[in-house]
This record gives structure tokens, sequence and C-alpha cells, in this order.
């Protein structure tokens, strides 16, 4: 089965179940984890779409699941991107102020007056 690692992004083949100490070969993250698993969804309660799964508190570390199902945790990783939440907030006047270069900032506590 073919998929990529949520925390490098690294297409990854395995033949089989994936054991709990599984690692990426790139960056060692961890594979046994939710953020990795096909039944994980940030909207559904505990995260987790499987409704018998224990809460696990930690998304991105090994777990002992035992309803894990390999799924492509880079991919879930790119559609949950940080600039989307700007966007929205942006579309409702809500947007944080842009930020300033610390050059400028430098800059202005030493210029003369």
């Amino acid at each position: 089965m073919a998929t990529s690692c949520h925390g490098c992004g690294a297409i990854l083949r395995f033949d089989g179940p994936i054991g709990r100490r599984t690692t990426c070969p790139e960056c060692d993250a961890d594979l046994h984890a939710c953020i990795n698993c096909r039944h994980h969804d940030p909207t559904a309660g505990n995260e987790c779409r499987e409704p018998h799964a224990d809460r696990v508190v930690d998304k991105e570390a090994s777990n002992p699941c035992e309803l894990f199902q390999l799924g492509d945790g880079a991919a879930r990783r790119r559609r949950a991107s940080p600039g989307a939440r700007d966007a929205l907030a942006a579309l409702f006047g809500e947007a944080p102020p842009p930020a300033e270069d610390p050059r400028d900032a430098l800059e202005a506590l030493f210029r003369k007056k």
C-alpha cells in the first residue's frame, strides 16, 4: 500500500500492517498515529470517525489504537493548511494585522527624530 508521511510528505510503500513503533524512514515521524489513520476526522467527536475508538490526545504520536488503518496523512495535512483559516478570517474582516518586518521595527527604534 502506498501512502505519504504526515511529517515530511515522503511517499511510503508498505506490504502489510503498520506496527505501533513504525516510523518514517525519511523524518522519523510516528506512522501509527491518528493523523495517518483513515478514520481521523478533525470535525468528528474525538477527531475520529470510528465510534468505538478510545480518545487519543496527541494525534501525531504513536498510539495503541487497534482500529488504526493507514490513510494518507500528508494529504490530510495539506487540506488543513493554516492559510485557509486566515483567508476565512479575512473574508469576515477579522484578519490579523500584517506582520511587521523586524528590520523596519529596528530602524524605527533607532531613527533620529
